[in-house]
């Protein structure tokens, strides 16, 4: 087939949702697809390892072009800085504009530092990769008995500050939060949690809120002040201000409100994936690179069903647990139920260390089997019809 005829599918964002639909769609459909890939950095960025480059722990590096191989597809490096959903086209930074006829948004998320007075200027985002070379880099000049806070009791939080803890143990490390410390995990989850913090040395304060962080010193709604040499916000993710600013039906948040199918519930023609998107009638998914490679992979193989003229499928996953790095030692399996609700059932120690280690180089491997055997990767409950959900129920949930 002459390839001005083939259909045009561009994906912006080459993190885990991205370059697995490319490699899927690429090792399927280069008859019929002209496959362009759009991302910032020419690396490819397992974020899951933030904690570990800002501890300034060795981490391979992966180029998005070298794990693309031979497959037929286009990789520009580029921010894209407009849509024109009228017209097709996706505009990049240097202003060269690519038309489409299936769009593919998988810019997943950010790290959302809040409108808390300082945040923005004195703490360093552990979500954001830039952020955290920066960290990294910061981390070599600080000598024994620097003082350091994390901000954020979620999984984030606790694997940032149990990575620094163990890999510095002449710092000390405090982590902060206006909650509890894991509140997503279980109470024999959180137990363990509170035994590995003992035994690093590590402090935490829970139910305290920052208020304001100036250099050098955060305040709390206590009325405490902390002083540090390092603070660090591993609270809440956003999402990129793209999808809004180009007029896509979004969350409170920013996520692209989509269907069973992952289309866009206001512009079919572009899907939405990984962190980027929520369903607009369903209890929404965990942001992680487990739900990313998920309907990242489904989204591709919803546009080869259109390609094919076949019928496109709903959407489902179903959750098996968690697993939390605890430094390189150590680490948690939290078992969930199928929606994610966690059980009491934990793996701890070198055990779940080892799992969490298969995860991270599985999420490359996973890579790797698509590139070579297009349409390998699968996940639990793949073919599984979605559960019925109360769309009052899911907006209820998407608020907390």
């Amino acid at each position: 087939m002459n390839s001005k005829h083939k259909h045009k599918i561009v994906i912006i964002g080459g993190g885990y949702a991205g370059l697995i639909a490319a490699l899927r769609l690429a090792g399927k459909a280069a008859n019929n697809a002209e496959i362009t890939l759009i991302n910032a950095r020419a690396g490819f960025v397992q974020r899951i390892r933030n904690h570990q480059v800002a501890a300034q722990q060795p981490v391979q590096q992966h180029s998005i072009p070298k794990l693309l191989g031979r497959r037929p597809v286009r990789f520009v490096q580029g921010r894209v800085t407009a849509l024109d959903l009228a017209r097709h086209t996706a505009t990049v930074d240097n202003g060269e504009i690519f038309a489409y006829d299936k769009l593919l948004y998988a810019l997943g998320s950010v790290a959302a530092k809040p409108d808390i007075p300082g945040v923005r200027e004195h703490a360093y985002g552990i979500g954001n990769i830039e952020e955290a070379e920066a960290l990294h880099t910061r981390m070599g000049s600080l000598s024994a008995g620097a003082e350091m806070v994390v901000i954020g009791g979620g999984l984030t939080g606790i694997e940032t500050a149990t990575e620094l803890a163990e890999s510095r143990p002449d710092l000390r490390v405090k982590l902060v939060t206006d909650g509890v410390v894991g509140p997503s995990l279980s109470e024999r989850g959180r137990a363990y949690i509170r035994q590995v913090f003992a035994d690093l040395n590590l402090g935490s304060l829970e139910h305290t809120r920052v208020q304001k962080i100036e250099a050098g010193q955060l305040f709390t709604n206590a009325g405490r002040r902390l002083p540090f040499d390092i603070a660090i916000w591993a609270g809440s993710f956003g999402v990129p201000s793209l999808a809004r600013e180009a007029g896509l039906d979004v969350n409170a948040s920013g996520r692209v409100r989509v269907d069973s199918q992952l289309r866009s519930i206001s512009h079919p023609d572009v899907y939405a994936v990984g962190d980027s998107s929520i369903f607009a009638d369903r209890t929404p998914l965990r942001m992680a690179c487990a739900t990313a490679f998920s309907t990242g992979a489904h989204a591709a193989d919803n546009l080869l069903a259109w390609i094919a003229g076949k019928p496109q499928q709903p959407f489902s996953l179903h959750y098996g647990g968690t697993c939390i790095s605890l430094g390189r030692k150590r680490g948690l399996l939290q078992f969930t139920n199928k929606d994610d609700i966690s059980q009491e059932r934990i793996i701890t120690g070198f055990a779940a260390k080892v799992i969490k280690e298969s995860i991270c180089r599985g999420t490359i491997w996973g890579l790797k089997l698509e590139r070579t055997w297009p349409g390998a990767v699968t996940w639990p409950g793949k073919d599984s019809p979605p559960a019925e959900q109360n769309p009052q129920q899911a907006m209820q949930i998407e608020s907390v």
